[in-house]
């Protein structure tokens, strides 16, 4: 096979069609090719990975032991979770005749990423469509057993066990699908010890309601301005995960691509980007985000700020001021508004405290009464923890909310954004 029909294979595969072929080609002395014949395991679970596999030639299955979850044809890809995960492989993988595969290596991986970060969008979206084939498949196992039950009632106790039992193995996987969500999320969700060596008193509550998060947070260095952003997209678990990908991988194109740094114009930029994205001019999501992005220019002492739908609080002599921001938030073209978002512009001042946040922590019910905590408590704790370092005043604000809230459920995702100049 030549490098250019390797490359036209890969560039076929739904994970790799936003790559182009010159920049396959470059990438192609760098991949393996591995070939297996019939019953050859290709990948075991429990072992160690090294590399993803595209699938050239051939047919494999995807299994647990004698449970088949998946059969993959030529143009398939598998164990692309190993890029982000370190774990054993979670799934065997063996072909069903000749098979011939490409492997794709952790380094050669990262590569493409830096110039195609939409990628990390590929791999949430296939494992929101494994999700939902699960729980398909779940639903018509459960009806069918339910069927055989009530025409055998003799073997009503072993039908009882294996439903218990087929119940767990599917949880099990749909467990396992959400926390590889989770650790893709984690992967782009950028590192607190870069964000620290930056803001050097600074700190970030960030506590999802489920395993995985609707609510993110992004930081960007671009010639002199530090940028910071604190976003709440619609909904939380996998289906606000699936949004903060692509809010994340939207801003990185705004501002490292296209080099914006004003936050006003992010956020203009960011709305009409997310209703392309989500095709919403041509159905009926509402999808979308409320957002604050801080602009730092420590060099001029200035902070530029805009918000959809999430303030800006600025604590300064011991007085809290609230920098209002516009009330429409990002993404849905059921919102009819005539301006773009206003752009503010502060002068900074030594020990001034900035605090951007979504409304999960106001919004937590708890308490002897079991009301929310609003955002006048919210403002009382701030004001009365300005002695406090900010990583100080962190583990002070997760102690609250963790009082506040009890025993009772977590009612949405929490994020606070804590800077002092």
């Amino acid at each position: 096979m030549t490098a250019e029909q390797l490359a036209t294979i890969l560039h076929q595969t739904d994970i790799f069609s936003l790559v182009s072929i010159d920049m396959l080609m470059e990438i192609i002395p760098e991949l393996t090719i591995h070939t297996f014949k019939k019953d050859d395991s290709i990948i075991t679970k429990g072992e160690s990975g090294d590399k993803m596999f595209v699938l050239v030639y051939g047919s494999a299955k995807i299994h647990d032991r004698d449970h088949v979850l998946a059969r993959v044809e030529s143009g398939t890809y598998f164990g692309e979770f190993f890029l982000f995960d370190s774990a054993p492989r979670s799934m065997s993988v063996s072909a069903l005749n000749e098979v011939e595969v490409v492997g794709i290596s952790k380094d050669v991986f990262v590569k493409l990423l830096k110039h195609h970060p939409e990628i990390y969008n590929k791999i949430i979206s296939l494992l929101i469509k494994r999700l939902r084939e699960q729980n398909n498949n779940t639903i018509s196992i459960l009806k069918s057993r339910e069927q055989e039950l009530l025409r055998l009632v003799d073997e009503r106790t072993l039908e009882l066990n294996n439903k218990s039992k087929e119940l767990e193995i599917k949880n099990r996987e749909i467990t396992d699908s959400i926390v590889y969500a989770q650790r893709i999320q984690s992967a782009i969700l950028p590192e607190t010890k870069k964000i620290a060596e930056t803001f050097k008193d600074s700190f970030i509550l960030f506590l999802p309601k489920d395993i995985v998060s609707g609510d993110f947070y992004a930081f960007f260095l671009k010639d002199d301005y530090s940028i910071i952003v604190a976003a709440d997209c619609t909904g939380h678990g996998v289906a606000g995960a699936f949004m903060s990908m692509i809010g994340s991988s939207l801003l990185n194109r705004i501002i490292i691509e296209k080099g914006i740094t004003k936050p006003a114009i992010i956020l203009d930029q960011l709305h009409k980007a997310v209703i392309e994205s989500l095709r919403q001019t041509e159905n009926e999501s509402n999808d979308g985000m409320d957002v604050s992005i801080c602009c730092f220019n420590f060099i001029q002492n200035k902070l530029e700020y805009a918000g959809a739908n999430r303030p800006l609080w600025l604590i300064r002599d011991n007085g809290l001021e609230v920098i209002k921001p516009d009330k429409f938030p990002i993404g849905g073209t059921q919102i009819c508004r005539q301006n773009d978002y206003t752009n503010h512009i502060l002068e900074l001042n030594a020990n001034d405290s900035i605090y951007i946040f979504t409304d999960g922590f106001a919004d937590q019910f708890g308490g002897i009464n079991f009301k929310k905590l609003m955002t006048g408590k919210l403002k009382e704790l701030l004001l009365s923890i300005q002695n406090l370092t900010m990583p100080e005043q962190k583990n002070f604000l997760q102690n609250s909310f963790n009082n506040w809230k009890g025993i009772n459920e977590q009612v949405d995702d929490v994020l606070v954004i804590g800077i002092k100049v």
